[in-house]
C-alpha cells in the first residue's frame, strides 16, 4: 500500500527540463507590462502609414499588371466570381471603393486599395513592436525599433511587389497583422495585475463590459471570419492564436468559460455567410464566373479550392527540396543578405523577454513553412508574406533590444544607435526600389491591346495563358473594348462547369456535338469540333498549331493564328503581301525598366510573332517581306538561334550567300 502510494507521487511530479515544469516551458506565467500609447506614439504610426502609401502610390502601376492582376480588378468591377476561393470580401469591398475613388482608370485604383491594405499592414506592425519591445528610454525614441520593423515589411521585395498591383495578398497580410495585434492585446489585458493580488488571482482591469477583456477574444474571432471570406491563409494564424489563449487561460482568474467559446464560434461563423455571395452571383452569370458555384457541391469545391489540388505534394524528397529552397531563396532576399541576421537576432531576443509571444509567432511562421512546401506554384513566395511581416518585427525588436542592451555602456548609446538603425530600412529601399517601380509598366495592358486590334469583330480567341487571358478580359469586361469577343480558357474545357457555362452563355455557337472519332491532332476533339461548326461565322483564333493546316489554313495575327477554310497558296500570297503589322509596347526600349521574367515572355511572343510572320511570307516566296518580318523579329528579341537561322535561309533564297552564312554563325553562337 505504501509502494503503491509513493508510485503515485512520483506520477503526479511534473516532468521537469533542468528543474522547469516542461508545462512551463511551453505555456510560461508572464507578467505582461501594459503599454499605454502616448499621442506622438500614435502619430508616428500615422506618419509611417502616409510615408509607405506615399513610397507605393510613387511605384504604383498605371494600369493592369500581370499575375491575377486582370481577374481581381474584373471580378470586383463587374461582382463576378474569381478563381478559388471565390474572394467575395474582395469583390465587395473593391466595387465600393471603386465606386468612391474618381481616380484614373478602373484597374488604377484597385492598385491603390492594394496600397492602402499592405500600408496599413505596416502600420501594424509598428504598433505590435510598441506593444512587445518595451525600452528602458523614454520620448520618441521608443518609436525608432517600431518605424524599422515597418519599413523593413514594406520594403521587402514580395511585399513591395504585392503592393503595387490589384492582388489579394495586401488585404490578407493586413487582417493578419490586425489579428496578431489583437491576440497580443488580449493577453496584455489577461496577464495585468490588480494592485494588492497575487500572480494566481489576476483579472482585467480593462473596461470592455467583461472582467477578462473578453471583448477582445470575441473581436480576434469575428476579425477571423472576416478574414477567412478573402483569403484562407488566414488559417495560418489558427494554431498559434489557439496556442495563445490557451496558454494565457491556465494563468487567468477567472477562466474562459464555455458561452464565451460559444460566442467566439458564433462570431466566426457570421462573417462566413458572406460566402452566399458566390451562389448569389453564379445565378445571374456573370462575365466572370469562375467555377460556375450555383449547386453546394460546386460552391465547396470552389471555397476549398478543389481544383488546385494537384499542385500540392507529399513526397518527402520534393518537400525536402522546397523547404531548403524556400528559406534560403525567399527569406534572404526580402530584407538582404547584410539584414537577415537582424531578425534572426531578434527571435532570441524576444524569446529571452517573452517566451509566450516568441512561440506564438513562431507558431505562425511554421504553420506557414509547412503548408507552403507542400505547394508548388511559381508564386509560392506570396504564401510567405505573414512570415516577412513577423520576421520584419523580429528585427524591430533586435533593434529595441541592442538599444536596451548598449545603455550599461554608455547613457547615450542607446540613443546614438536608434537614431542609426533608422537607416537600415534603406538598404533593402535601394536595393528593391528599381526593380519594384512600376509606375511606367503598360506591358499587360499594351499586349492586350495589341491582341485586341488584330481580332476581327466577334471573333474568338482560344487562350491557354493567365498572362494573355486576364488582361484580355480587363479590356473586354471592364474598358469594354470589343465587347463582343469570345474568350475561351483551353485548360478548363477539361472541366464540366466550364463547357456546361459555355453552352448557356453562348447556345449557338456551342451547339454541335462531340465525335469520338475524326480528325487526329495535337488539339483535343472538342476544340477541333468548335472550329469545323463556327469558322464560317467567326474569326477564330489561336497560337500557331501545324496539324490544322491539313483541314484549314493559318494566317498570321499578331501573336495569334487566324484559322480560315482551306485557300490556295496564290491566295495565301496576297493576304501576307498585304499585311502589315505594328506593336505597340510603350518603353519597350527603354533600359531602365525592370522587366521580370513575365514581361521578358510577352517580349519573346512578339519576337516570336514577327518571325512566324516571316516564315509564312518565306514560304510562299515573298522573301523581302520576309527579311523584313526576321530583322524585326531579331531587333525584338536578339537572342533567338531561330530568328538568324530564319533571315539566313532568306537571304540564300535571295542570292544573298555571305550574308546568309553571317546569319547562320549569329544563330550557331545563340
Amino acid at each position: 500500500m505504501k509502494k503503491a502510494r509513493q508510485i503515485k507521487q512520483v506520477r503526479s511530479q511534473p516532468v521537469t527540463v533542468k528543474g522547469v515544469p516542461l508545462l512551463d516551458m511551453f505555456f510560461p506565467d508572464e507578467h505582461i507590462t501594459p503599454v499605454h500609447l502616448s499621442i506622438y506614439q500614435l502619430i508616428c504610426g500615422l506618419a509611417v502609414f502616409l510615408a509607405v502609401f506615399f513610397v507605393y502610390l510613387k511605384t504604383l502601376y498605371p494600369t493592369i499588371g500581370l499575375l491575377d492582376s486582370g481577374d481581381m480588378v474584373s471580378s470586383a468591377y463587374t461582382l463576378g466570381i474569381p478563381h478559388p476561393p471565390g474572394y467575395p470580401l474582395y469583390c465587395l469591398l473593391g466595387k465600393l471603393w471603386i465606386s468612391i475613388l474618381p481616380l484614373g482608370n478602373i484597374a488604377f485604383r484597385m492598385n491603390i486599395f492594394s496600397s492602402m491594405a499592405a500600408s496599413i499592414a505596416c502600420m501594424m506592425v509598428y504598433f505590435i513592436v510598441l506593444k512587445i519591445t518595451p525600452l528602458s528610454r523614454k520620448g520618441i525614441i521608443v518609436c525608432f525599433p517600431a518605424i524599422v520593423a515597418a519599413l523593413m515589411l514594406a520594403f521587402a521585395s514580395t511585399f513591395w511587389k504585392q503592393a503595387v498591383i490589384a492582388e489579394k495578398y495586401t488585404l490578407n497580410a493586413a487582417f493578419a497583422t490586425i489579428l496578431i495585434f489583437i491576440l497580443l492585446k488580449w493577453q496584455e489585458v489577461a496577464s495585468r495585475k490588480q494592485k494588492g493580488l497575487s500572480p494566481s488571482s489576476r483579472v482585467s482591469t480593462l473596461p470592455l463590459g467583461t472582467q477578462t477583456g473578453m471583448s477582445m477574444l470575441l473581436l480576434f474571432a469575428l476579425c477571423l471570419g472576416l478574414s477567412f471570406t478573402h483569403h484562407l491563409q488566414s488559417i495560418f494564424l489558427v494554431p498559434a492564436g489557439i496556442y495563445l489563449v490557451l496558454a494565457v487561460n491556465m494563468r487567468m482568474t477567472p477562466r474562459i468559460n464555455y458561452l464565451t467559446y460559444l460566442k467566439m464560434a458564433l462570431l466566426f461563423g457570421l462573417p462566413l455567410l458572406l460566402y452566399l455571395y458566390l451562389p448569389i452571383r453564379a445565378s445571374v452569370n456573370p462575365l466572370t464566373n469562375w467555377g460556375d458555384p450555383d449547386t453546394i457541391e460546386k460552391l465547396i469545391n470552389h471555397i476549398t479550392a478543389k481544383q488546385y489540388g494537384y499542385y500540392f505534394t507529399s513526397s518527402p524528397i520534393k518537400l525536402a527540396q522546397h523547404l531548403w529552397t524556400h528559406l534560403t531563396g525567399f527569406f534572404p532576399p526580402q530584407f538582404t543578405w547584410w539584414l537577415l541576421w537582424l531578425g534572426i537576432a531578434g527571435f532570441f531576443s524576444l524569446l529571452k523577454t517573452s517566451r509566450r509571444t516568441t512561440i506564438f509567432l513562431g507558431l505562425i511562421v511554421a504553420t506557414d513553412i509547412v503548408h507552403s512546401i507542400r505547394y508548388d506554384i511559381l508564386n509560392i513566395d506570396d504564401y510567405y508574406i505573414p512570415s516577412f511581416a513577423i520576421f520584419a518585427i523580429w528585427m524591430g525588436v533586435a533593434v529595441g533590444y541592442i538599444c536596451n542592451w548598449t545603455g550599461k555602456f554608455h547613457r547615450h548609446l542607446p540613443l546614438i544607435l536608434t537614431c542609426i538603425s533608422l537607416s537600415l530600412p534603406v538598404i533593402p529601399f535601394y536595393s528593391h526600389y528599381h526593380q519594384q517601380d512600376k509606375s511606367k509598366h503598360y506591358f499587360a495592358y499594351d499586349s492586350a491591346v495589341n491582341t485586341l486590334n488584330v481580332f476581327k469583330d466577334k471573333a474568338i480567341m482560344f487562350c491557354a495563358s493567365d498572362d494573355i487571358g486576364f488582361p484580355m478580359w480587363y479590356l473586354l469586361f471592364v474598358e469594354k473594348m470589343k465587347p463582343e469577343t469570345i474568350i475561351i480558357d483551353k485548360a478548363f474545357l477539361q472541366y464540366a462547369w466550364y463547357t456546361e457555362l459555355l453552352k448557356q452563355r453562348y447556345p449557338e455557337e456551342f451547339a454541335f456535338s462531340v465525335s469520338q472519332a475524326g480528325y487526329a491532332t495535337t488539339l483535343d476533339e472538342y476544340t477541333l469540333n468548335f472550329i469545323r461548326a463556327n469558322i464560317e461565322r467567326h474569326a477564330i483564333y489561336l497560337e500557331y498549331q501545324q496539324p490544322l493546316e491539313t483541314e484549314f489554313s493559318l494566317v498570321p495575327a499578331g501573336v495569334f493564328c487566324q484559322i480560315i477554310p482551306k485557300i490556295t497558296p496564290e491566295e495565301m500570297k496576297k493576304i501576307l503581301s498585304e499585311m502589315d503589322i505594328n506593336f505597340n509596347l510603350r518603353r519597350v526600349r527603354d533600359t531602365s525598366i525592370y522587366k521580370d521574367w513575365r514581361t521578358a515572355v510577352i517580349f519573346k511572343n512578339y519576337g516570336a510573332a514577327y518571325s512566324q510572320l516571316g516564315s509564312f511570307c518565306g514560304n510562299t516566296g515573298l522573301y523581302a517581306q520576309a527579311e523584313k518580318w526576321f530583322q524585326k523579329a531579331i531587333e525584338m528579341n536578339p537572342d533567338s538561334a531561330d530568328n538568324y537561322m530564319g533571315l539566313g535561309m532568306v537571304l540564300e533564297h535571295m542570292g544573298r550567300g555571305e550574308e546568309a552564312k553571317r546569319m547562320y554563325q549569329k544563330g550557331k553562337g545563340n
